[in-house]
């Protein structure tokens, strides 16, 4: 396996496209307090672990199997602002559609996001938490099949480990050694007294043949050496990886939009904050600049302005 660090250019890249989750995330919980959106499960918190594992996918060979919190994930595969606002202002209409025709007194349940971007090889997402574990363990099961050069990753939540479906889907692709990755993100906002956390997948019985780590999964860095860690295993033959991703989701922002993260390296939350992780070894290399740090947040807030202003046009 590779050891080399990533270099500072990448880690710099990293960094942009956690800034361009945040702020897609934190515009789009305006359109939900504006009931614009109904249904929005954020990112914030997890812009690490998304963006540095998905950084690690080669787009349109790999698959890639998101849940419904992967904004990160999918930014970077290459959806656009735009396209994401699309999706959540239809799920928005879909949910206002389904009330009104509901009879009186009886609501129905607001859809989830179902991600799905087919030209880059994303698979779209289903409603039961957990499938689309064994949904990749059937996509890796034909990639092996057929010779080719093709990880699949799907993601999770912790809420998934204790699903049938996510057991047997690490079971077969175990047993059949398959070309995959499988990312569970774990949140870690309610246990920050049990140093480290307990385990998502404590008491469940691994099977041989499945490699598993916990990362940090406030720090970038350490997310995407262990992505590509283990990309490179699984790619090579090796069998399967499961990443158990530590995140934590902070308590929501007063403001739609926080001070440029380059003030706030000092900020009691910087060891949970992924930006602010990414900030600290920035500066530890000697590669952070405020200035440049300010640009690019004036940049990506009006790109991700004028996307939203677009997509409330073209949708409503």
């Amino acid at each position: 396996m590779t050891n080399a660090s990533p270099s500072a250019t990448l880690i710099r890249d990293l960094y942009a496209r956690m800034l361009l989750t945040r702020i897609v995330d934190d515009d789009a919980w305006e359109l939900y307090k504006q009931g614009r959106v109904g249904f929005l499960a954020r990112s914030r918190g997890h812009e690490a672990a998304q963006v540095g594992s998905a950084a690690c996918i080669e787009v349109g060979t790999d698959f890639t199997l998101p849940y419904y919190r992967d904004l990160g994930v999918v930014l970077t595969i290459g959806m656009t602002p735009y396209e994401v606002f699309r999706t959540y202002l239809q799920t928005g209409q879909a949910t206002a559609s389904d009330n009104q025709q509901a009879h009186y007194g009886e609501m129905r349940q607001q859809p989830a996001l179902h991600w799905g971007y087919h030209k880059h090889n994303m698979v779209t997402g289903p409603a039961p938490v957990a499938t689309q574990i064994l949904h990749a363990a059937g996509i890796a099961f034909a990639s092996k099949l057929r010779k080719a050069a093709i990880v699949t990753v799907a993601y999770c939540g912790d809420g998934a480990t204790g699903e049938p479906d996510f057991l047997e889907g690490i079971r077969f692709a175990a047993l059949h050694q398959l070309p995959t990755v499988l990312v569970c993100e774990q949140d870690c906002s309610q246990c920050q007294t049990a140093s480290p956390p307990s385990s998502c997948i404590q008491g469940l019985a691994l099977p041989e043949g499945l490699a598993h780590r916990r990362i940090d999964g406030t720090d970038v860095v350490a997310v995407y050496t262990a992505m590509r860690d283990a990309m490179e295993h699984a790619r090579e033959g090796h069998g399967p990886v499961l990443l158990e991703m530590m995140v934590t989701r902070p308590p929501e922002p007063d403001a739609a939009h926080e001070p440029a993260p380059a003030h706030n390296a000092n900020h009691p939350a910087s060891q949970i904050d992924p930006l602010l992780r990414c900030q600290q070894i920035l500066q530890e290399q000697g590669a952070w600049s405020d200035e440049w740090a300010e640009k690019l947040y004036r940049r990506i807030s009006a790109e991700v302005e004028q996307a939203m202003q677009d997509a409330l046009r073209d949708t409503l």
